[in-house]
């Protein structure tokens, strides 16, 4: 479980890190708010697009090959940023470490489902869950600690050492692990797909809320007169929160014998309310609103692959590569939709916008959930 939330926070700590240092890039590399939110999403359409291929080739490698090849692609890519002379060089590695998340997530997905019993699998993919939040929180940290110290190059070095400490103790499951254990429900794969993909764009609707709140949280704050320190560790308070709610989640979710997705839709909910928030340009506000919305649109992911997982069983690395590329996709379309409405209406328009597609995003898990109650796996 370690082994997999570091390989998932190395993957994305470069998407995460380019929205923390914001000010600082745009700065020095010369683009805009256009610039920033194409950047970002970038990462995600590497991802959305590798996403189906590298979810079965996870399931054919094993967990822990398919967790240092993408380790690998973290450091490369990581240190092309490091060194990017332009936006272009930026946005072409950030491509790279998108592919390197869409290996590195079926794989920790797979390693969880073979190795950690039903009864303690909420609580697992809870805190493995975590490190999306916590590579955003640690990218919030960098912004006082590194980007306006010693320079923003230096962050993403950092990034490629610890990659390559992934790789070093990364260490096949044992071989006892492979086969699926019994007990863990007979369903056959992907079954259900009409609900199934209510349930995908739910998740993609969600992802897009969160992914243009880390990424424009910390320009938003400064412009509202915060300073650049402040913002950074705001989005990183912001983030641990946002990991406090997927762990104390996923331990609901060990107790709860049914309505896991309803609990999804209810988080993504409330995380509307913060989006919403981020619209008044005063510092409480923004203060308030980033931590309400990412423990929503952003908590809610640990009981959603859990509930998932849980009904298909039998092919964790499929699943992954089937659902995962709708959540990318909507965190492709989340920071290029928040710069354009940006750029052309205003921030407070974009974050009621960014806000609307969360309330959708709850509405969208509850009726996904009722098609999908039916289809609960049956005890072996």
């Amino acid at each position: 479980m370690a082994i997999g939330a570091a390989a998932t926070v190395v993957t994305l700590l470069p998407m995460f890190l380019t929205g923390a240092l914001a000010v600082q890039l745009t700065e020095e590399l010369a683009f805009g708010a256009v610039g920033l939110g194409v950047a970002v999403a970038l990462h995600r359409a590497g991802a959305a697009a590798t996403a189906p291929f590298l979810g079965r080739l996870s399931d054919h490698l094993g967990a822990a090959r398919s967790i240092r090849i993408a380790s690998v692609a973290a450091v490369v890519s990581s240190l092309g940023i490091a060194v990017a002379p332009g936006w272009a060089a930026l946005a072409g590695w950030l491509t790279v470490a998108g592919a390197s998340n869409a290996l590195a997530q079926p794989a920790a997905n797979r390693l969880l489902s073979n190795l950690v019993p039903l009864g303690r699998l909420g609580t697992a993919f809870g805190l493995k869950q975590s490190a999306p939040p916590i590579a955003a929180l640690l990218a919030g940290v960098s912004v006082p600690l590194i980007g306006v110290t010693v320079g923003w190059r230096w962050a993403y070095v950092l990034v490629a050492v610890a990659s390559l400490a992934v790789i070093f103790t990364t260490r096949p499951p044992p071989s006892r692990a492979a086969p699926r254990r019994s007990g863990r429900g007979t369903m056959p794969p992907l079954t259900g797909r009409r609900q199934l993909l209510v349930v995908t764009i739910a998740y993609a609707f969600g992802n897009l809320s969160n992914s243009a709140a880390t990424t424009f949280y910390v320009d938003s704050a400064v412009r509202a007169g915060s300073s650049p320190a402040f913002a950074g560790t705001m989005l990183a308070i912001a983030s641990l929160t946002a990991v406090g709610v997927r762990i104390v989640s996923g331990v609901v979710s060990d107790r709860m014998v049914s309505g896991h997705l309803r609990l999804c839709a209810v988080l993504l909910l409330a995380g509307a309310t913060g989006c919403v928030g981020l619209a008044h340009p005063a510092t409480w506000t923004t203060t308030a609103g980033i931590v309400v919305a990412l423990a929503g649109t952003w908590g809610f992911q640990g009981v959603f692959w859990y509930a998932l997982v849980r009904l298909y069983p039998d092919s964790p690395g499929r699943l992954t590569g089937a659902v995962f590329p709708g959540g990318l996709i909507g965190g492709t379309l989340g920071p290029s939709l928040f710069g354009l409405i940006a750029d052309t209406q205003g921030r407070a328009p974009a974050w009621v916008a960014i806000g609307l597609v969360a309330v959708i995003a709850g509405v969208l898990m509850f009726a996904g959930a009722r098609g999908l109650a039916s289809r609960r796996p049956t005890a072996a």
